[in-house]
């Protein structure tokens, strides 16, 4: 009798056991490591030098090859496409214009990861004037790992204040 309850108390305790780690493995969420933060934490450093006057490239090689960039409703999709927009942004600005990224949040998802970023554009193209604010919104992008690292697959800038559309 002992040993049959003994039996079943076993058998009980692998049932159980399966059943847990059964479910476990099925809510098990996709994981960045400590090398992806830092590497699309870079990817963002890029950007800003490369979106600026006085980057030697344009930030189109940020990008995945079928990526895209929104802004104001206007959306770039493809590598042509995105050289070409870089390119009239990096020859439409002058010197003296800078843009800051903040609160970066990062997310693991299935195909890579998502994130969103605080956007600040300051101006001083004058010297006997203070610096302005003059764009400031949140970017909301995802990300895929190439051969090359990482890259944005999608980028949407979604600016804030009185003149910016709805959403």
């Amino acid at each position: 009798m002992r040993a049959t309850k003994t039996v079943l108390v076993l058998c009980l305790l692998a049932v159980v056991t399966a059943v847990s780690w059964g479910f476990a493995q099925q809510n098990r969420s996709p994981m960045l490591s400590p090398a992806d933060y830092v590497e699309i934490q870079q990817l963002y450093g890029y950007y800003t030098r490369d979106v600026d006057p006085g980057s030697e490239r344009d930030a189109s090689w940020l990008f995945a090859p079928d990526a895209s960039f929104e802004i104001r409703g206007q959306k770039h999709t493809g590598q042509k496409a995105l050289q070409q927009f870089y390119e009239r942004v990096r020859k439409n600005q002058q010197f003296g214009v800078r843009h800051l990224n903040t609160n970066f949040l990062l997310l693991p998802t299935p195909e890579g990861a998502r994130g969103t970023a605080y956007m600040v554009q300051v101006e001083r193209k004058d010297a006997s004037k203070p610096i302005a604010t003059t764009m400031f919104g949140v970017y909301h992008d995802t990300f895929v790992k190439t051969a090359e690292g990482w890259r944005f697959k999608s980028r949407v800038l979604r600016p804030d204040g009185p003149d910016a559309p709805l959403p």
